[in-house]
């Protein structure tokens, strides 16, 4: 993926391969100028040899066995939610909480947002966030993290306007879930809706393996399958190349001397020679042997600049850790003077996480390292993310490491099949 930092923030969580649910958004904003079929076809993807169009809710290229949700109305089934249609999916009425829809779209593909729909009357919802999957295994899914502004699904005249949501990040995934978070009836919703993205794959990227999204080794995506990338003479240049695609602003490490996590992985790539100019890794110059027999039976790795004020969760698990927030060009902490609820629940919202089950203090999850970036943290609790939150700006710290926060945050809109 070659996306541009100025219009596609492509998120390397939505590359990596991990085990455990990707990070999932509160919601997602409205584009308010696109807001048909039409219009959403001329959104290109930059880097990608192809244009993000409906994926066939509308057309029908999608069928009704690939609609499949956590629960509907008798009379309104899932295969009911096509954009457009006549029918509308409903969830089970009076169990409006937890539920999901899901489309299996056949193939990977790289999905760029969804048209949604409400219904007049005030039966629709408000915010929703998403899920994706390369295999739809219950320990596959994932999240995509956004930065919590809200979807309104305007259903009060008509049928309600169609509106194109447009992700922060492209999904590289088969399946997809929809779960509603906010809604305007008391008892159920009703939901129509169109997948937006295109199914040209070939010299996508990803990162697997690392401690963090923004590290890890190369993989290539070529002839329906996943390449590893050789790290001879792999340099600053090639990784740069690498980080710019998935999104990022630059690159801090070009990693050799990886084994590769799977054996039977194919390299795909050989002595990569990148100007460091290419927008995708596959436009780079590279040995074009059949086989791409690689010497040193190492593959290549990049460790990626995180954007500002990004947030990170160390010492835990996946939905816990110590809080650590990159700022000035490099990683540190929240010191724990104040730390509440509200603040540990800003980070888990920004996390992608629905909130937080508690706020941990004393370097519950082990002391961190480097500087203590925000002290006296006072959240209201309507902040997107935190470093929107107050906090002593002009003093520089005198807390220690010892004082590190934490959060554990709630999971509860991760759907899994088995326990």
């Amino acid at each position: 993926m070659a996306y541009s930092a100025s219009n596609l923030l492509v998120l390397a969580a939505t590359l990596i391969t991990i085990t455990a649910p990707l990070q999932l958004c509160s919601a997602h904003p409205v584009v308010p100028d696109v807001t048909s079929q039409d219009q959403a076809r001329s959104s290109s993807i930059s880097g990608l040899s192809c244009t993000s169009s409906p994926l066939g809710m509308t057309s029908g290229a999608i069928p009704d066995s690939s609609l499949t949700a956590s629960g509907s109305h008798v009379s309104y089934p899932p295969s009911n939610a096509r954009l457009n249609g006549t029918g509308w999916w409903v969830c089970p009425f009076g169990k409006r909480e937890g539920q999901w829809i899901q489309v299996d779209l056949g193939q990977y593909t790289a999905i760029t947002g969804v048209i949604v729909q409400g219904y007049p009357g005030g039966y629709y919802i408000r915010t929703f966030a998403v899920n994706s999957s390369n295999t739809g295994e219950s320990n596959d899914w994932q999240k995509l993290t956004d930065r919590g502004q809200t979807v309104q699904l305007n259903g009060h005249s008509g049928s309600g306007p169609p509106l194109n949501v447009t992700f922060p990040v492209v999904l590289m995934a088969r399946f997809l879930r929809i779960l509603p978070l906010t809604w305007t009836s008391q008892d159920h919703y009703y939901l129509r809706f169109e997948v937006l993205g295109c199914r040209v794959t070939s010299g996508m990227i990803r990162l697997v393996g690392g401690d963090d999204k923004w590290s890890g080794q190369v993989e290539i995506y070529r002839h329906d399958a996943w390449g590893a990338v050789c790290d001879s003479s792999w340099d600053m240049k090639d990784a740069t190349t690498v980080c710019h695609q998935l999104g990022f602003i630059e690159a801090l490490e070009a990693k050799t001397g990886l084994s590769s996590r799977e054996s039977d992985r194919p390299i795909v790539m050989n002595r990569v020679a990148c100007t460091g100019t290419e927008r995708r890794l596959a436009d780079c110059p590279f040995v074009c042997t059949g086989s791409q027999q690689c010497s040193s039976s190492t593959v290549a790795g990049v460790v990626c600049k995180p954007r500002p004020d990004e947030l990170r969760l160390v010492g835990g698990s996946r939905t816990s850790g110590r809080v650590e927030i990159y700022r000035g060009g490099s990683w540190g902490t929240i010191c724990d003077t104040t730390w509440n609820q509200t603040d540990a629940g800003i980070v888990c919202r920004q996390l992608g996480f629905s909130g937080a089950l508690e706020a941990k203090s004393a370097a519950h999850f082990g002391q961190g390292s480097g500087p203590v970036h925000m002290d006296g943290v006072a959240c209201e609790g309507s902040e997107e993310k935190i470093s929107d939150c107050p906090s002593h700006c002009w003093e520089e710290t005198s807390c220690s490491h010892s004082h590190d926060a934490g959060v554990i945050c709630s999971d509860e809109n991760t759907v899994t099949t088995n326990k």
